[in-house]
């Protein structure tokens, strides 16, 4: 397969799905060639993985519209975006003829309609992978992508249902995964806790997003700072990182050490995952959209309590009083009720841990989404992904940027 990935900066959980899947598709019999630009850290650490990269070279900020996701439409963008959608199109059908791979996987949201476009210009087949939601020109132009690919996967149904019903007959839901054995309850470590808070002895309730205004970080801080009594020493850890510039992560650390001071601090992204769920009392979700929610996943198979947002995707993965506990929707208040209750309820605690871990080994493993994902590509290429036409070590000598 030729993998085609339009990054921002950082590893998110859509260039995390690659780096996960990789090793387990190939065992089911799909080498992937990353098309990619050299520079980010989804190549840097496909790289790393001893698996073959090509450069893609594409901008690093691709919009329509004028100021942010919620501004108008500019025809001079908009007509630039489509002039850079043709000719990646055509780079994308060079790359999958030179590399004669038998499909195309187009990751990212830029990367769809080109690649459906290319997989045409070179008469391969084409799946899409939709990872998040999107409403308004977005997704309509999703929808086009989508009605031009062979095949499309979504991450949810929420993700699919976003899609005019035309377009939705021809998505496969096929749910992320996680690896229960790598992410797996087991005793809190007393240096992480250090790192994670002023006070490693008080609760620690975990943000994991990225820094993001639909992540809902500023209530998670506002909610936090609402706890009283005893939990008035609660601690708030956020780990992630901006892909919007600067403007946000500075604005939060403001807003932070206003309500909390020296009770919050701001991490960056960590590799130590594992660590820190295991090391924290509670993960708190409060996107105002999410397609799905790895983190909370990832926290469930380490048997960490989750409160969220009933947003979208979230519904599919938390069973309110089961699997987690579900805040009224922008509801800071409640959040905050929400957040004590988990803190001050052992049985509560015990309950929540145990449901959703095993709902994570019985629906929600990485083992799981490569099967369903193997038999898609099965049939998209005719059970050709067993056949090793070109050896790994040759496309990297000759097309490894």
């Amino acid at each position: 397969m030729l993998v085609v990935e339009q990054p921002g900066e950082g590893l998110w959980g859509a260039q995390q799905y690659l780096l996960r899947l990789a090793p387990l598709l190939e065992a089911r019999g799909y080498d992937q060639v990353l098309a990619a630009p050299e520079s980010s850290a989804v190549a840097s650490a496909w790289r790393q993985q001893g698996r073959p990269h090509v450069h893609f070279p594409v901008p690093p900020e691709r919009k329509i519209r004028r100021h942010g996701d919620r501004g108008p439409v500019s025809p001079l963008l908009l007509t630039r975006e489509l002039a850079r959608t043709a000719a990646n199109a055509r780079r994308i059908a060079a790359l999958g003829s030179a590399l004669q791979v038998d499909c195309i996987h187009a990751n990212a949201h830029w990367s769809h309609l080109e690649a459906a476009l290319g997989g045409r210009l070179a008469s391969l087949p084409v799946v899409l992978h939709l990872h998040d939601l999107l409403p308004g020109i977005a997704g309509r132009l999703r929808a086009v992508a989508v009605r031009i690919a062979d095949a499309s996967v979504a991450v949810s149904n929420a993700a699919a249902s976003y899609l005019p019903e035309r377009a939705r007959s021809r998505v496969t839901v096929i749910h992320n995964g996680v690896d229960p054995m790598a992410l797996s309850p087991g005793p809190a470590h007393p240096d992480v806790r250090r790192e994670l808070a002023t006070d490693p002895s008080a609760p620690i309730v975990l943000a994991m997003c990225r820094l993001d205004p639909r992540k809902g970080v500023d209530r998670i801080i506002r909610a936090v700072a609402a706890l009283d009594g005893d939990l008035g020493r609660a601690q708030l850890a956020v780990v992630g990182t901006s892909n919007t510039g600067e403007g946000l992560a500075r604005r939060l650390r403001v807003l932070g050490a206003e309500l909390l001071g020296a009770r919050v601090r701001f991490l960056g992204p960590r590799q130590d995952i594992a660590a820190v769920l295991r090391s924290v009392d509670v993960l708190v979700q409060a996107s105002s959209r999410e397609a799905l929610g790895l983190s909370v996943l990832e926290a469930q198979a380490c048997g960490t309590p989750v409160v969220a947002y009933p947003a979208s995707g979230t519904l599919e993965i938390v069973r309110d009083g089961e699997t987690g506990l579900l805040a009224r929707h922008d509801d800071v208040a409640h959040l905050s009720a929400c957040i004590g209750r988990v803190l001050t309820d052992a049985g509560l605690r015990a309950h929540l841990a145990h449901a959703a871990r095993a709902q994570v080994v019985t629906t929600f493993t990485l083992e799981q989404q490569a099967d369903r994902q193997a038999r898609l590509l099965d049939e998209l290429v005719g059970g050709r992904g067993d056949r090793r036409l070109r050896t790994r070590s040759a496309v990297r000598q000759e097309f490894t940027a």
